[in-house]
């Protein structure tokens, strides 16, 4: 398909499967690590924000 478009393009059907095979990886590495989370590490990190102490003032430097 991309020698129809790119006529330049001749040899590139490895890059091509490649990258669809890299991007199923990632894409199923990060559902399996959605799965296999801790509830407790999800409770942790949901309330990370919203934790008592956390200095609003903080910001680098910046003032509000």
């Amino acid at each position: 398909m991309l020698s129809q478009i790119y006529p330049g393009a001749q040899g590139y059907e490895f890059v091509q499967g490649l990258s669809l095979v890299l991007f199923f990886l990632v894409f199923i590495g990060a559902f399996f690590m959605v799965i296999t989370m801790r509830k407790g590490y999800i409770d942790k990190m949901s309330n990370m924000p919203l934790e008592p102490g956390d200095d609003q003032s903080n910001n680098h430097g910046d003032q509000i």
